[in-house]
């Protein structure tokens, strides 16, 4: 009978034993399981963005592939920077501009004499302190192109930042090589509003007054497309410019920003 005991004692532990052994194998599984989804996590989303970055920068190359013609290219001390296809863009903006200016002459104040310059900060892409010209001639190139080397212009014909309405400001973006070797240039500083997002704040100094915007709007539009100059109907707004692709200029791209003030 103790035999028998002993043996079925024996048989108990070893089964316990061969248990335990069995759960030990199953937690060290699923730990290290557990571990391999984190290192893979881990490395899936850098690559997933090296990815993304490769297929946007190829896209970019597509683009660029078919350039417009070689009069429109713009060095900056014998560096090919960008296309500048903005003349006639230009021209029959300022027509819009003052068809705009004679609808909406009762309802916005339009300060064309205003020749003080502002400054434009977009923290969110390092952006500090960028000087705005007012009321740029810009249907002239020769205008333009002379105050766009010391950074943005306000459209001439639209209202000024404060005064209410659309205030529509510009400047040069850059080919990313360009870019790259030259991120605070001035004359191609609104290259970084292609990484602005929605939410981000833009702020205007103007006559030692500080006036805050917040985008709402990002897109990209045709260059045939005017719309861009409409006033909102419930509160000023600013609208920034640049061509797209980036330092290309068959597009623009377009960002569109509600005054904070109530």
């Amino acid at each position: 009978m103790n035999k028998c005991s002993n043996e079925w004692n024996f048989e108990t532990r070893e089964k316990k034993q061969t248990r335990r052994l069995l759960l030990l194998r199953f937690v060290l599984s699923v730990t290290l399981g557990l571990l391999g989804l984190v290192i893979i996590s881990s490395q899936l989303i850098p690559l997933t963005n090296s990815l993304l970055e490769g297929k946007r920068l190829e896209m970019q190359s597509e683009r660029i592939a078919k350039p417009l013609p070689d009069s429109y290219k713009q060095y900056i001390q014998g560096e090919f920077a960008y296309y500048n296809p903005g003349q006639s863009y230009f021209l029959n903006l300022a027509q819009q501009v003052q068809q705009q200016s004679e609808d909406f002459a009762n309802n916005i104040f339009i300060d064309k004499d205003y020749n003080k310059d502002m400054w434009i900060y977009i923290d969110s892409v390092g952006i500090d302190r960028v000087k705005i010209t007012s009321n740029v001639e810009s249907q002239d190139e020769n205008v333009y192109n002379r105050y766009l080397k010391d950074g943005v212009a306000h459209f001439k014909g639209t209202p000024l930042p404060g005064d209410g309405g659309n205030s529509f400001i510009y400047g040069h973006s850059a080919i990313t090589s360009f870019f790259r070797s030259n991120p605070d240039l001035p004359e191609t500083i609104f290259t970084r509003l292609e990484n602005v997002d929605i939410g981000d704040e833009v702020r205007i100094s103007r006559d030692n007054d500080i006036l805050s915007y917040t985008v709402r709007r990002k897109h990209i539009s045709d260059a045939e497309d005017f719309s861009v100059l409409e006033p909102s109907s419930h509160r000023e707004t600013l609208t920034l410019m640049t061509c797209w692709p980036i330092g290309i200029g068959s597009k623009r791209l377009i960002l569109v920003a509600e005054s904070n003030e109530s």
